[in-house]
């Protein structure tokens, strides 16, 4: 989540774009990440980055793309950050191959389960 966020901030729509366009890559999604993007995208001090206009589409366009999960699956306690572990429990219900995020206590991980955890950079560098 924070990776979209980040790439809203910095106007690098093109990554977004990448990461839907290749079809090489299926987002997955859950209740609970989509309410923390909204938050997000959606709260006042957003508004010096990117309009209003501009978060409805890009919530438009990942939670219309992504694969969604209809319930959050069950969460357990793993990461530093116990807010960060919804994430971890997505990532494992979606049988994720990669969790990209620049979230250091996640990173510190650098693997759950068969899901890779790897920084934005990292995810270009090797992928896109």
């Amino acid at each position: 989540m924070n990776v979209l966020v980040s790439a809203l901030v910095t106007g690098d729509g093109r990554f977004i774009r990448d990461l839907f366009n290749k079809q090489q890559f299926t987002v997955c999604s859950s209740p609970s990440l989509e309410k923390e993007f909204a938050e997000v995208v959606q709260c006042p001090r957003m508004r010096k980055y990117f309009s209003a206009q501009v978060a409805e589409r890009a919530m438009g366009r990942v939670f219309e793309l992504s694969e969604r999960l209809d319930k959050d699956p069950p969460i357990h306690t793993i990461c530093h950050d116990p807010k960060d572990d919804y994430l971890l429990a997505l990532a494992k219900a979606a049988k994720a191959d990669l969790l990209v995020t620049g979230d250091e206590d996640l990173l510190v991980l650098k693997k759950y389960g068969k899901t890779r955890i790897m920084k934005p950079g990292a995810f270009r560098k090797d992928f896109l």
